[in-house]
């Protein structure tokens, strides 16, 4: 191609045909340039198309984690609303015995199991441990500007925080019941032997008691902390918001 535009070029020359030779050069400087433009264009499209295929490779990585966040989360949630309420239970039943004399009698036996039951789901616990890979992985590289959705990106740098927010809160439940409680019980109460009158007097003492109550405010706490602060909102739009397209 080139050889056939010398050879042209030099023909007009040849000739002394000057203004063809002009026209001629100029209209091969357009070619020229128009190839250089469609090259480029063709380049940028190639470019485009690895950041949009590496955009959805994270993009897939994150969907994953977060519905496996979302899961874990609602998993929880249900844990602690069950135990909650084993609390609001526990605590009306304390309050039907003489606290001064507790004691199992023809008044109070039906509650003997219950009291059981109930104080094995208000003291147990689990704890949310969400995967953050894909989201550190993309805030800590070059790559966050390959996220074209503002609403997304927005979420994204938010999490850390909505996320350490509703963790602090969990971390404070777990250091009552693990540093207060679980020392206590372990010295009041003696799971080997039934009827222990100590076991009874320390059940129903005020500390005890005190003791119900705030494990009943922690779970509270911690199922408004997800619910109303954002976390399960969050969850829930970068759920979406990292769903696949079906036109890619």
């Amino acid at each position: 191609m080139l050889k056939f535009f010398r050879k042209t070029r030099q023909v007009l020359l040849s000739k002394g045909e000057t203004g063809k030779y002009l026209k001629y050069a100029l209209g091969e400087i357009i070619l020229v340039v128009i190839g250089i433009l469609i090259a480029l264009q063709i380049n940028n499209w190639n470019e485009n198309k690895k950041e949009h295929e590496k955009e959805l490779a994270f993009l897939k990585e994150i969907n994953l984690d977060f519905k496996s966040n979302k899961v874990q989360l609602d998993s929880i949630n249900r844990y602690n609303e069950v135990s909650l309420h084993a609390a609001v239970r526990l605590l009306a039943i304390v309050q039907t015995f003489d606290l001064k004399n507790p004691k199992f009698d023809k008044s109070n036996i039906q509650f003997k199991d219950s009291i059981g039951y109930y104080y094995g789901l208000m003291w147990r616990n689990k704890s949310f441990n969400p995967k953050n890979g894909s989201v550190q992985a993309l805030l800590n590289s070059s790559s966050f500007d390959l996220i074209v959705n503002d609403t997304l990106r927005r979420n994204l740098i938010s999490w850390k925080d909505v996320l350490n927010d509703y963790l602090e809160e969990e971390d404070f439940a777990k250091t009552f019941l693990f540093n207060e409680y679980k020392p206590w019980s372990r010295v009041n109460f003696d799971p080997d032997i039934e009827d222990d009158p100590e076991y009874i007097t320390a059940f129903f003492s005020k500390r005890h008691r005190n003791f119900m109550n705030q494990r009943a405010g922690d779970l509270n706490n911690n199922l408004v902390m997800a619910k109303e602060e954002g976390i399960i909102t969050m969850i829930n739009d970068i759920v979406r918001l990292t769903e696949p397209d079906p036109n890619d």
